[in-house]
């Protein structure tokens, strides 16, 4: 029994090593990769945007309709209050797929599908908690754990970026979510736009090169 449950152990352990991708921060002319926690960061008239893939990424296990997450920051140095819904966000792979965000309640509602073949809860808690913060980097994200969501649901709607107006000198910070396998991609650029509809350029331009 034993060397059978340390042969399951070993194998997951492939498993995730398999199924792992490195999102990289890439700098450009206006954009710096902050090496404290591999994010990016790109300031415009005094507003500066801060993203990084997110460290307790959502995934259903099947790995059918696929959630990637993004850290984001939004730092005001304006002396006016802002807004930024995260309809100005959109994420575009390196084949010219694009995504729009999607909100906590249908990311919950995509994870709660999945419910049936989750392993139970006593060894969820154990397996993502213990074993993923020993194995988890900044920059990578495992399709594989998706197990935390799906019973500490509250955590998808605390945990995502907050929609009221920034104040001036004020900052927030939280989550927003695509429907996106980053895993079928070289690189994706997350894009910022000053409105909802998408139209025009990009006032942020935020890129990631993916290593498989």
């Amino acid at each position: 029994m034993r060397r059978c449950c340390h042969g399951m152990i070993i194998l997951l352990a492939l498993l995730v090593s398999a199924c792992a991708v490195k999102v990289i921060p890439q700098a450009t002319a206006t954009a710096r990769i902050n090496p404290a926690d591999n994010s990016l960061s790109e300031s415009r008239d005094g507003i500066t945007i801060t993203a990084r893939l997110d460290e307790l990424s959502v995934a259903p296990y099947r790995l059918v309709d696929n959630i990637t997450s993004f850290y984001i920051v939004v730092d005001n140095g304006t002396t006016l209050p802002i807004e930024m819904p995260v309809e100005y966000f959109v994420l575009r792979d390196a084949d010219g797929r694009q995504y729009r965000t999607i909100t906590p309640e249908r990311v919950r509602e995509i994870v709660s599908k999945d419910t049936v073949y989750l392993i139970p809860y006593p060894y969820v808690g154990y397996y993502y908690l213990e074993d993923h913060m020993k194995v988890s980097q900044f920059d990578t994200f495992s399709s594989s754990l998706p197990f935390y969501a799906e019973y500490h649901p509250q955590d998808i709607f605390t945990r995502a970026l907050p929609q009221t107006p920034v104040m001036a000198g004020a900052k927030i910070a939280g989550v927003i979510y695509f429907i996106a396998d980053l895993e079928r991609t070289s690189a994706v650029q997350l894009l910022v736009f000053d409105n909802p509809d998408a139209q025009g350029e990009p006032r942020y331009l935020l890129p990631f090169a993916i290593a498989k």
